[in-house]
């Protein structure tokens, strides 16, 4: 990728009128914002993630394993997964 290619990326975006929105007002900045977000936030029939029956803890999930003959899958992270963001 050429040096120059972000920087003339960044100032085609920056001119560009089209790709710039019109400008809030102080005052309605939350509920613009609030907006947008829940115009692209997952519905929850999009969220099949929270379909899933999770454990609280390990032991649960074993106990529940044995109970139907099933195997545990175990899962960690370190985040807020319920955002897809990990």
């Amino acid at each position: 990728m050429s040096r120059h290619f972000l920087p003339a990326l960044a100032a085609a975006f920056l001119l560009a009128p089209g790709l710039r929105a019109a400008p809030v007002a102080d005052d309605r900045v939350r509920v613009t914002v609030d907006e947008s977000v829940k115009g692209w936030w997952l519905k929850p029939e999009e969220k099949r993630f929270d379909e899933i029956g999770w454990a609280a803890d390990i032991r649960t999930a074993r106990k529940l394993a044995a109970e139907d003959d099933r195997l545990v899958f175990l899962f960690t992270m370190d985040g807020r997964v319920n955002t897809g963001r990990c």
